[in-house]
């Protein structure tokens, strides 16, 4: 019952940070605005809305054989259907709790494949190095080609949270008697949790587990140097970075107004989109606000601004939702899994 709880409140916070930013963000439009956007999105080339997330769905497909080659170096061969279906899920678990969906989609395997958790995530971890190293050469590309243009969004994204949203940090401020006593309750009920697993289980045991699990970690992670084709794996990375920029560039054949942007626009989009990833399950809120202020820099202003965030956002998680539904159900049904609860 405490567990999902934990979890209730935890998805309340989340999709209400989201939810809240989209109240604001709507709040901020005004009637004509309003209706110029439902406009906008009337007139779209829905070529170009829907191309942009099968063109997400391609890159699922060289992160799952990525994913494939890590694990087969640790000598798990998985299938790739059940590997490309957690996958899926991962992105839609993302979009109710944020990073749940990685750990899932390390779950699915473990269950399916016989594939070690600890293992697993150890993967995922080395995954996501990968990625933060990828978002590295991106930004580097971005400051050599778009300098000025990037720092001047930086700068302004900066600023307009702080104006927007200082004062209300500002009225909130925990007093630091209060975070004392929270500080001292949580460390007590870690001192209590220890000490009942201690009793229950034994230190001896306790030690070992620990080392075990952290064995496979560290196997998961370091299983970069077992693979046995680095260059494979190098081209599977670039090709679903190079998806993830292509997607933000078609896109912006969906609007006149955003059509004749160019490449290195598409990749500050991408830059800022995956900043607003980050904070806020799927995006939600955050993602049509940077992307319009992206836009704006590049002389795209008004609805135009607003409906492409918006519309592009729309049709990335539909897909990500149907995608995920549709994954689940799969699942089960390929692994013969008499339950779908789990």
């Amino acid at each position: 019952m405490k567990k999902h709880l934990g979890n209730i409140i935890k998805l309340v916070v989340s999709l209400g940070i989201g939810v809240s930013l989209v109240y604001w963000f709507v709040g901020q439009m005004s009637a004509s605005d309003k209706q110029h956007v439902v406009d906008d999105i009337k007139r779209a080339d829905y070529f170009w809305v829907a191309l942009p997330p099968i063109i997400g769905l391609v890159s699922n497909y060289f992160r799952s054989e990525r994913w494939r080659l890590l694990l087969r170096s640790l000598g798990y061969n998985p299938g790739f259907l059940n590997t490309f279906l957690s996958v899926m899920i991962m992105y839609f678990l993302n979009l109710f709790f944020p990073r749940l969906g990685e750990v899932s989609r390390c779950g699915v395997l473990s269950r399916y494949e016989k594939i070690p958790l600890d293992k697993a995530i150890g993967t995922m971890v080395l995954e996501r190095i990968l990625d933060v190293i990828c978002l590295g050469i991106v930004v580097l590309i971005l400051i050599v080609g778009e300098h000025d243009t990037f720092f001047k969004l930086y700068t302004q994204i900066v600023q307009n949270a702080q104006k927007e949203f200082g004062d209300i940090i500002q009225k909130n401020q925990i007093n630091p008697m209060l975070k004392f006593g929270v500080l001292t309750l949580v460390t007590l009920g870690l001192v209590v949790f220890i000490g009942a697993q201690i009793r229950a289980k034994g230190f001896e045991n306790i030690v070992a587990n620990v080392k075990e699990r952290l064995s496979g970690f560290v196997h998961g992670i370091i299983s970069i140097k077992d693979v046995k084709n680095p260059f494979l794996l190098l081209f599977h990375t670039v090709m679903i970075w190079a998806l993830y920029w292509l997607m933000g560039y078609s896109g912006f054949r969906m609007f006149p107004e955003t059509a004749g942007l160019s490449f290195m626009a598409a990749g500050i989009c991408l830059f800022f989109s995956g900043v607003a990833f980050s904070l806020t399950p799927g995006g939600l809120g955050l993602y049509p606000i940077f992307i319009q202020i992206v836009l704006g820099l590049y002389g795209v202003v008004g609805s135009a601004a607003i409906s492409f965030g918006l519309v592009q956002w729309t049709a990335q998680t539909a897909l990500v939702m149907v995608g995920g539904v549709f994954s689940l159900i799969l699942l089960a049904i390929l692994n013969r899994e008499p339950s779908l609860e789990e």
